[in-house]
């Protein structure tokens, strides 16, 4: 016993240091419950199906819902819906409960069997399997770790992987409630009385002839039972003793923490604290005396489900939520608080909703506010809030709700664009059609008759002296001692549409215009425009903090800063701020609360001064919209002042659906770091399993990564970010998208991780990582890169072959030519000589005998020796041409021309046409001997006067033309040469070798013309 109590108040002294030192979850049980954010989801929103039996998130994040169409789990961006059409492993459609035993494995009871889902696989079990029956109600998990399932037709226990039946005669029904004890005896509640079945498995009847309705087992150890006919309490000793209580019908028993016992009846609720009863029905708060459920979260704030609607009891305060007030259902089901504090609520014709503890509270027309588009906000010196209104007049809050004054109470309109007071108290009112003044309640007005600038009233101050400076249409006005003094442009206003105004410490006005801001200092106008490095000349808001800095907002250029006359421009690109501006001010943590139309931001003032001193290269800021309890993020109301700060330290905007309220000292913040989850790989929009994450194909070129966030308070403010391991460096920031997309990744092994912050930028203390490996193609392997080195390597030998090779062909080619110029030599000069010498050897014989012989052996050596020259000359042109490769063809044409010419009196011309292109060297040289035997030929054969060669030079053709002007031939000629030496017949030959053509034409006393043509490259 006294251990007992040593272990009880250990753990009473570790569950107080718990609530000390973490965070606060849960709904504020110290706010009113119409402050709460409810949002519900039904079958337009996703849900297959609108009636929800049960609400579990399991230990990954994910968030479940048994609906009578199969099941749901939510993300929070999306529904995946599993029912027998696309999940053939799940047991029936009709979802009665949901378990999530001690090992992870998701258990879903159904009508058609259990179903059981680990590791993305669905197994069902049916009466087949060993179950009472296939109907399941629910399962639960024992106390030494067994599960056990509860069946229409009784109990069943899984161990190792087998089910042991415990069979109820006269079968469970779906309100049956089942309970086990700590010392392993399990309760179950039946239609006809109560049965108790003990660890051994043997069953006990209790209570015969009675429906028992709700079980309960209280810090004692003593079991309440409640029943269609009253309340049981069963001792520890078995003692059976009917308990009194003034109603009967008990559907709901709930025992807290300080050993009460809550007491749900068809006709009320009831608390026993041990030694008294208190009631509560309707008449105390309740929205019908029939109660259903009730449901305790951490904070210890009883949840109770009526058949009207829910309610919430704490701190001894009952408060009510219908579908009157927003309720999706007035029948609730179940009820679930999740790990960040959110309470989800099964129903039964209204799907599943959630009532969120937002930020900001947003007062409209249901909490009294006579017209939903706020104008201006102000509060007075005595502390009342007032309102003014787009078309209900001007509103003040007392507390609890909102009373109003209109036209008739004697505004001039009930459009109230402007507010402020002065030091007697009285009250101004700045609207479209004059000056109110408030005092005492009765309303006087003014207007331009009285000496206003403009009826048109935009807005409204009072400065260190008392006096009431009005902004217009029309200019500026001045009011103090009952007499109106108006200023415009032409007395130095910037504009004469006046804005903002903002009465300086100093006594002077600060003035926000159309045409930028204005300084009134002494009867004196200064101007700062653009010029003077504002961003914008359209002042929408004025705020002077307590250093005496002057904050202005702009419209298009953002916020503005004037401090010791420089000012400095944060444009909207610094980091999110938004470009228009409508209210500034600053609570106690030293932040900036923007309003605009694009929601309320907060901005500290020390990032804005590091920003300023080129420290930092962005400003991080906070935005607030709908997720955050307003009714809309737009705030553009047009009025002066927009917003309001309140002595308790809450802020309140004007927007355009209500007054939106925030406290930042008791703003809730989740501290809870949100889970991550990888919920699907593909590869070309097709998904992988598991097991092909192991080792995925080659050919893939587009990667999605889809995963989650899973925090539920906002889940369109979940902030993401993502790195695959082995291609990115750094993190990559991707805001509030939900899937990553890699393009031609080169094969490997990754691991993409993701990472998430909440609403309140909390990042999650662990990534969610998937591994894999990307297999090569054939041509991407060590091996294929070995065979292509190899082949290099052997191209590479081959290069080196060819190449020595083709020096052993050049050299036998030079070898070869050698020999023919010997061959040359010797059978042209050396036999030419021979037989020079032999005339000589005859002259020398028969000089002396008969000279006329000498002399014609004499001439006959001549003749030899000139016919040995040309052969000489002839043998060292042919060798010389050839090896003339560093001419072009024109400058070895016309060498050889004047080769050919020599001293005849011949007149040569050489033209080109088109654009000169060098040809092949083989082709050149076959050119230069077809020119050189024309030209020779037309020398010794048609004594010429002129010859003509012409190149022309085609985009696809060559050309060459040889023309002369001597005798001609007849076209017999053309079989030989004159000479019998058959030029023309080696033309062409030379010509078919380069692949062209050669074609002559000539006419007696007409000259000749040899034309070669050939394609071109």
């Amino acid at each position: 016993m006294f251990t007992a109590r040593i272990l009880r108040a250990a753990c009473s002294l570790a569950a107080l240091f718990a609530a000390l030192t973490l965070p606060a979850l849960g709904l504020d049980p110290h706010k009113e419950l119409r402050s709460f954010n409810y949002q519900s989801w039904q079958t337009d929103s996703g849900l297959p199906q609108n009636t929800v039996h049960a609400v579990l998130q399991t230990r990954d994040g994910y968030l479940w819902f048994a609906t009578e169409a199969g099941l749901v789990r939510y993300d929070g961006a999306q529904f995946a819906v599993y029912d027998r059409q696309n999940t053939p492993g799940l047991a029936g459609d009709v979802i009665n409960g949901l378990t999530q035993d001690s090992a992870g494995t998701l258990w879903i009871s159904t009508a058609a069997g259990l179903t059981s889902f680990r590791d993305g696989v669905f197994r069902s079990y049916t009466a087949q399997d060993g179950l009472p029956a296939s109907t399941v109600w629910r399962t639960f998990e024992g106390r030494t770790g067994e599960l056990w399932a509860v069946t229409a037709g009784g109990l069943a226990r899984l161990s190792h992987g087998r089910w042991t039946a415990f069979p109820v005669a006269q079968g469970l029904e779906d309100a049956d409630p089942v309970l086990q004890a700590p010392d392993g005896t399990i309760w179950v509640g039946t239609i006809s009385g109560l049965i108790r079945l003990s660890p051994a498995g043997h069953a006990q009847a209790l209570l015969d002839a009675s429906q028992v309705q709700s079980l309960a087992q209280d810090n004692a150890g003593r079991l309440w039972v409640g029943t269609r006919t009253g309340l049981v309490l069963i001792e520890k000793d078995g003692a059976v003793h009917p308990f009194a209580l003034p109603a009967t019908d008990i559907t709901a028993l709930l025992p807290d923490d300080e050993g009460r016992l809550w007491i749900g009846a068809g006709k009320g609720l009831w608390l026993w604290n041990g030694h008294a009863l208190r009631g509560y029905s309707a008449q105390d708060g309740l929205p019908s005396d029939a109660i259903t459920r009730l449901y305790e979260d951490h904070r210890h704030t009883l949840w109770i489900a009526t058949s009207r609607g829910i309610a919430r009891l704490a701190d001894g305060s009952l408060q009510s939520f219908t579908a009157r007030q927003g309720l999706s259902g007035n029948s609730v089901l179940a009820f679930l608080e999740d790990r960040e504090g959110d309470l989800w609520l099964g129903t039964e014709s209204g799907g599943v909703g959630v009532l969120r503890d937002r930020k900001f509270t947003t007062y409209t027309s249901q909490e009294g506010l006579s017209d939903d588009l706020a104008r201006a906000i102000y509060q007075d010196r005595r502390g009342g809030m007032w309102v003014g209104t787009n078309g209900g007049g001007l509103n003040r809050w007392n507390g609890k709700g909102f009373t109003a004054l209109t036209t008739a109470s004697g505004l001039s309109s009930n459009i109230v664009l402007a507010l402020a007071d002065d030091a007697s108290g009285d009250l101004w009112v700045g609207t479209p059609d004059g000056l109110d003044r408030l005092r005492n309640g009765h309303a006087t007005a003014f207007t331009s008759a009285d000496g206003l600038a403009d009826d048109f009233v935009r807005s409204l101050t009072t400065d260190s002296r008392g006096a009431l400076w009005i902004g217009t249409r029309r200019g500026l006005t001045h009011y103090a001692d009952g007499q109106f003094q108006s200023y415009s442009s032409l007395d130095g206003l910037g504009s004469d549409l006046v804005g903002a105004l903002l009465a300086d410490r100093d006594g002077s006005l600060w003035i926000g215009t159309l045409g930028g801001l204005t300084h009134y200092v002494r009867g004196h106008f200064t101007n700062i425009t653009t010029a003077n490095g504002l961003s914008s000349n359209i002042i929408t808001a004025l705020y002077q903090d307590p250093a005496g800095t002057l904050w202005i907002g702009t419209s298009g250029g953002g916020l503005d800063r004037l401090a010791a006359g420089h000012v400095t421009a944060y444009p909207p690109a610094s980091g999110g701020l938004p470009p228009n501006i409508y209210s500034i001010l600053e609570d106690s943590g030293n932040h900036l609360w923007l309003s605009s139309n694009k929601g309320i931001f907060r901005v500290s003032k020390a990032a804005l001064d590091r920003f300023a001193a080129g420290q930092d290269s962005s400003v991080a800021i906070d935005a607030y919209g709908t997720a955050d309890g307003m009714k809309i993020s737009e705030c553009s109301s047009g009025g002066h002042p927009a917003a309001a700060k309140r002595v308790d330290g809450s802020m309140w905007f004007a927007t355009l659906r209500g007054v939106a309220t925030v406290n930042p000292e008791q703003m809730a913040i989740n501290h809870v770091p949100p889970l991550v989850a990888i919920e699907q790989v593909s590869i070309d929009d097709r998904a992988l399993s598991g097991g092909e994450l192991a080792r995925v194909s080659p050919g893939g070129s587009r990667f999605a990564f889809q995963y989650a966030g899973l925090s539920f308070v906002a889940p369109q403010k979940v902030h993401f970010r993502y790195k695959l391991d082995g291609f990115d460096r750094h993190w990559i920031d991707a805001g509030s998208r939900r899937v990553a997309y890699y393009t031609n990744i080169p094969p490997g092994r990754y691991t993409f991780r993701v990472a998430a912050a909440n609403n309140d930028g909390i990042w999650s203390e662990r990534d969610a990582a998937v591994s894999f490996r990307l297999m090569p193609h054939f041509y991407q392997t060590y091996w294929f890169d070995l065979a292509l080195l190899l082949a290099a390597i052997l191209f590479g030998y081959e290069l080196y072959r060819r190449r020595v090779r083709r020096v052993e062909q050049q050299f036998t080619a030079v070898m070869a030519e050698r020999n023919r110029i010997a061959r040359e030599i010797h059978d042209t000069l050396a036999q030419g000589f021979v037989a020079v010498s032999v005339q000589l050897e005859i002259v020398s014989r028969v000089l002396a005998s008969s000279t006329e012989t000498a002399k014609a052996h004499l001439d006959e050596a001549r003749s030899l020796v000139r016919h040995c020259l040309d052969e000489a000359r002839s043998s060292i042109w042919d060798l010389r041409s050839q090896n003339a490769s560093q001419e072009d063809l024109v400058a070895r044409l016309k060498r050889v021309a004047a080769h050919v010419i020599g001293t005849a009196p011949v007149e040569m011309r050489v033209k080109v046409e088109g654009s000169y292109r060098p040809l092949p060297p083989q082709v050149e040289r076959e050119l230069v001997r077809i020119a050189q035997e024309a030209m020779t030929n037309a020398i010794r054969h048609g004594h010429p006067g002129r010859i003509d060669l012409l190149l022309r030079f085609e985009t696809a053709r060559f050309e060459m033309k040889v023309h002369d002007d001597g005798r001609g031939f007849s076209g017999g000629a053309l079989s030989a040469g004159p000479d019998g030496h058959f030029g023309v017949t080696g033309m062409k030959e030379r010509a078919r070798e380069i692949g062209g053509e050669l074609s002559i034409v000539s006419e007696p006393g007409h000259g000749t013309e040899v034309v070669v043509s050939l394609p071109i490259d």
